[in-house]
């Protein structure tokens, strides 16, 4: 009996009982959709450990062939020397724009102070307790004039405000921005790239290449036997023929649902067939032993004598015969051209010893 060597849903089978197959003649196929793509992602997994480790490995070789390099010092000087500059700079320009954020907070107030006098201005001017003016021809003309000097004084009020508020804005985005943080970001980077270019790499910075190194060895090692699994799950969808047979029987359809080693079909080995005697006296034991030739005479070919041989005695009797018990003898078939199938019987002859 023959199965797959994993479970899965049949997709195919391509034998039917009675068929004749050679050893690797394809039986059966499993649904191997998922298995096809767990091997891809296997194979992604480890290419990607593979560079892991290339980039560790190549990480400590540099650490390890470190040397002093007078034009790498010379550089790291001279980035350190302009990164403090760009500091100062950044910080020359944060106090001009905490200046101007202070000014532009004065501004701004000023303006909120003349709309609150405009405003106020515009009130008495528009007051309705005055309104009996307009019909005084001494007051009429002089009223009028300062209601619309009160008017445009809100209006220009207004517009001074909206000038200050824009301008303290723009004061207080400008002391908001990161510029002086950057810059001395940048001082300490250019601390440490000096730093590391005088001194070269510490032996804790080495050791803890090492370890990535080892790591990213480690888990390249288990992405290839995750790889390897994938790739023996996909092989046992695919079900082969161990050796030349016919097929006695199939026991599943397309589309049935299996477990690994549940059987698929029943292969008989017809190249290494055996005959079993059933009525072997135990007297005649002590003249029987594997390698004796045999000669074996069907009853479907009562003219042809097939050689055999000896291959085992059967360690327990398996009746009587008589007053004697009787075991059975294996013997195994020689090469023979003619159509032998299970079941048939005849009659050996064993060359017994005396």
């Amino acid at each position: 009996a023959l199965g797959f060597a994993t479970s899965g849903q049949v997709l195919s089978l391509a034998v039917a009982a009675g068929d004749r197959v050679a050893a690797g003649d394809h039986i059966g196929r499993l649904d191997d959709a998922a298995l096809r793509e767990a091997v891809a992602k296997a194979d992604l997994a480890v290419a990607s450990a593979e560079n892991s480790v290339a980039q560790a490995d190549l990480t400590l070789r540099e650490l390890l062939a470190w040397a002093p390099d007078e034009t790498a010092v010379a550089l790291a000087e001279a980035n350190l020397v302009a990164a403090e500059a760009s500091l100062a700079r950044a910080e020359a320009q944060d106090a001009v724009a905490g200046n101007n954020l202070t000014s532009s907070r004065v501004n701004l107030t000023q303006a909120e102070r003349s709309l609150a006098d405009a405003q106020e201005n515009y009130d008495t001017a528009h007051d309705p307790a005055r309104e009996w003016e307009l019909n005084d021809p001494f007051r009429s003309e002089r009223l009028k004039a300062e209601r619309e000097a009160t008017e445009r004084g809100v209006q220009q009020a207004r517009e001074a405000l909206d000038v200050a508020r824009a301008q303290y804005s723009l004061a207080l985005a400008g002391l908001n921005s990161d510029t002086a943080l950057n810059a001395a970001a940048s001082v300490i980077s250019a601390q440490q790239s000096l730093e590391m270019a005088r001194r070269g790499p510490s032996a804790e910075e080495i050791d803890g290449a090492r370890l990535r190194l080892e790591q990213a060895e480690i888990s390249l090692a288990q992405n290839r036997l995750s790889l390897e699994s994938a790739q023996a799950a996909l092989a046992h969808a695919v079900l082969l023929a161990p050796w030349d047979g016919t097929v006695l029987s199939v026991e599943v359809a397309a589309g049935a649902q299996v477990g690994a080693g549940t059987p698929v079909v029943t292969l008989l080995d017809t190249d290494r067939l055996e005959f079993h005697t059933s009525n072997l006296s135990e007297r005649d034991l002590r003249s029987i032993r594997p390698g004796l030739p045999a000669a074996i005479v069907l009853k479907s070919y009562p003219e042809q004598t097939i050689a055999a041989t000896v291959v085992r005695i059967a360690p327990q009797a398996v009746g009587t015969l008589g007053d004697a018990a009787v075991f059975t003898v294996i013997v195994e078939l020689g090469p023979t051209a003619l159509d032998l199938r299970p079941g048939m019987t005849g009659r050996v002859e064993i060359a017994g010893e005396e």
